[in-house]
């Protein structure tokens, strides 16, 4: 497997949005398209029937999720996310669509509700869940070959809020010390600002650095 990733900030939260293609297979998969977002369009331009896989959803909350009924529709996948977001697009308080997000096209409801160590087969590979409360209940990292997709748990040189509805510091801390003892390097797209990497945040991120 040749994995490329390819990403934008959508939406007026700059939620990162990515596609990653198998460029051996053409089979795809995207993470977090949070808006119907003219950018959101040029990512998905040359996407054809039946090459995406999965939609992949790290948490629930509005700026993740706003986009994924539009993609769907037009270009299939199934739509993935931890069991304990599982309700992200019926309640509109816990997606905080109730406070900042107006007029969404959301599905009923997901197609597969993944846990802690569930894997996902894409390609000749596998994409790994990873469960990482905290920022929400149901925040997971996606993991494949070198790759971690974060969300709103790690950031560049920071982490995710946690005062939101399920949100815990007790919680995001625990995720933060699981992603630490990951083994190796590993390139981090993160749910807003830059890309970055597990080394980088292990010496840098003051989040971080102390929970190996």
């Amino acid at each position: 497997m040749k994995l490329k990733v390819e990403g934008y900030p959508i939406g007026y939260m700059g939620t990162n949005c990515y596609l990653a293609t198998d460029t051996e297979t053409n089979f795809r998969f995207i993470v977090d398209p949070g808006e119907n977002d003219p950018l959101l369009k040029r990512l998905m331009k040359d996407v054809k029937e039946g090459e995406l896989c999965y939609i992949l959803l790290t948490h629930g909350h509005f700026d993740h999720i706003m986009g994924v009924a539009e993609v769907q529709e037009h270009y299939g996948g199934k739509i993935v996310v931890h069991e304990k977001d599982a309700d992200c697009f019926v309640d509109e308080e816990k997606s905080l669509i109730s406070n900042f997000g107006s007029g969404a096209k959301l599905p009923k409801k997901a197609d597969i509700l993944v846990k802690d160590g569930d894997t996902l087969p894409f390609a000749d590979g596998r994409i790994e869940v990873m469960h990482t409360p905290g920022h929400t209940e149901g925040s997971v990292c996606y993991l494949i070959e070198d790759k971690i997709f974060s969300g709103d748990t790690l950031f560049f040189n920071s982490v995710g809020r946690t005062d939101f509805k399920t949100g815990s510091p007790r919680e995001i801390a625990k995720s933060l010390k699981r992603l630490a003892e990951l083994e190796g390097d590993r390139k981090v797209y993160p749910g807003h600002n830059m890309l970055t990497t597990l080394d980088h945040e292990r010496k840098y991120n003051i989040f971080l650095r102390d929970r190996k």
